[in-house]
């Protein structure tokens, strides 16, 4: 995921440096497979805290017996703080878990920083179900990274104790990185019950379009990666339609000025990529405008996005367009088609970097593509003196450059590839990707077989020299 205001802070580093086969899925036939998160959850604001319940239903699929469950408890990186200052909360936070239950039996699950293990009473075949129970209690940081309270707001993000994957590598117990987004998940089913003091309501992934305050509020979404949610009583809204969908605006007060030109923009945006690359799959979409803490805006959350309402330029500021229209575009390329955010950060940002760059050179008439031509050759200095590409695992990046080689380098990659292809040949590749791979897993093998399948070329060496810099420079 990275969409973030480091992103906005990519950008303007660019600058700076330059000038100085599977088939297609339903929904449907999908759920039966998927873990079930049902949760009873209430908010206490004047503590910043939220308690609640949980019950994870998982069908076991894999043909090894399941002996132990593993879950990101992400909220403990903000009770001792070991990232930099400037991403500090100014309070700590964490998540407590108690009273486990595996399949109605007690077991003693083991935390170590932000991985918990629940041991099964009896190990798990192939076939059948695993029901996990558990208590917790989250204290909400404040200034924390997604995790965060602002005046009469909370933002949900990676809050409750989160499934990790496990696919044909084993569990994925990643550790947590400020550098990308260390957040990899699968397709799964919620249910939701949040219970709220009088006058907040809730802005989340499902749809709940209702603002008017009643408690408890019940929410269900299917086929989702994750679940972020935003408790409040000072956001307003502005409602539309793309199609069938509805986009809602949610800003605050002071944000006024920006409201319609952000709003157009999303539902435009939406359009677009839904004419580009396929139909968004769900009823709603919200952009939620921040600025209230470190990396609040923009980020990207099934069906949820969050922006900054302005950004700098050399003639001041303006309305963050760039900024909505690439957390949209990550609807698409993390949210619909996943990847291993981990092991190939570039798949979901550096198509959602090209995406964005593609909305505003033909919705906007904002051609940046000789900035992404600079990119490239700053990309292959970089390399021959660190040694590093653009199809590496997050660990491996310091943060002064991930964003050169996995948002921009990408990015500049699918822009050359329109030069060798044709426009309309990539955008069919793009849509090929997006119908083969919806509610999937992707790897970057996938998406070169896709584009040679599509091309009817073996396009190995031109992907190979853009993201693993073999053979000759880009530049």
């Amino acid at each position: 995921m990275v969409g973030h205001l480091r992103f906005v802070m990519i950008r303007i580093f660019a600058f700076m440096l330059f000038f100085s086969f599977l088939p297609i899925h339903t929904q449907a036939s999908e759920a039966k497979n998927h873990p079930l998160y049902q949760m009873d959850v209430t908010y206490h604001p004047n503590q910043d805290l939220v308690t609640g319940h949980m019950v994870l239903t998982l069908p076991v699929t894999s043909t090894d017996s399941l002996k132990e469950i593993y879950f990101h408890l992400y909220p403990n990186v903000f009770q001792k703080w070991k990232y930099g200052d400037e991403s500090k909360p100014t309070k700590p936070g964490n998540i407590q878990v108690s009273d486990v239950r595996a399949n109605g039996t007690s077991v003693k699950e083991s935390v170590k920083d932000t991985i918990m293990k629940v041991p099964l009473p009896k190990p798990v075949s192939k076939g059948q179900t695993v029901k996990v129970e558990m208590d917790f209690r989250l204290e909400l940081p404040r200034g924390g990274t997604r995790l965060n309270t602002f005046k009469h707001t909370a933002f949900l993000a990676q809050w409750y104790p989160m499934l990790a994957v496990k696919d044909q590598e084993g569990w994925h117990t990643d550790p947590y990185t400020t550098t990308g987004d260390p957040f990899y998940s699968q397709m799964s089913d919620f249910e939701i019950t949040f219970r709220l003091p009088h006058g907040y309501h809730v802005i989340s992934t499902a749809k709940d379009s209702n603002t008017k305050y009643r408690s408890p509020v019940v929410l269900k979404q299917k086929n989702v990666r994750d679940f972020a949610a935003v408790i409040t009583k000072d956001y307003q809204v502005v409602r539309g339609k793309q199609g069938n969908v509805e986009v809602n605006l949610w800003y605050l007060k002071g944000m006024e000025e920006v409201v319609k030109e952000l709003h157009d923009a999303a539902v435009s945006g939406m359009k677009f990529y839904s004419e580009k690359f396929g139909p968004y799959p769900y009823e709603e979409i919200d952009v939620v405008l921040g600025e209230t803490g470190y990396g609040i805006a923009g980020m990207e959350y099934p069906g949820l996005v969050t922006s900054i309402p302005l950004i700098p330029t050399d003639n001041g500021e303006k309305p963050a367009v760039n900024v909505v229209v690439h957390e949209l575009a990550h609807q698409w390329w993390y949210g619909v088609v996943g990847n291993d955010q981990v092991k190939e950060p570039w798949l979901d940002e550096g198509l959602t970097t090209f995406s964005e760059f593609f909305y505003m050179q033909k919705m906007m008439k904002e051609d940046e593509r000789e900035l992404l031509k600079r990119a490239a050759k700053r990309t292959d200095e970089i390399h021959q003196a660190v040694g590093i590409s653009s199809a590496e695992s997050l660990y491996h990046y310091p943060e002064s450059i991930y964003g050169m080689m996995v948002y921009i380098r990408p990015a500049a990659m699918m822009y050359d590839l329109i030069e060798q292809v044709g426009e309309e040949k990539v955008v069919e590749i793009l849509r090929t990707y997006y119908q083969q791979y919806r509610f999937h897993t992707a790897t970057t093998q996938d998406f070169i077989r896709t584009a040679n399948e599509v091309t009817k070329k073996d396009l190995t060496p031109f992907f190979e020299k853009w993201l693993y810099f073999k053979g000759k420079s880009v530049t």
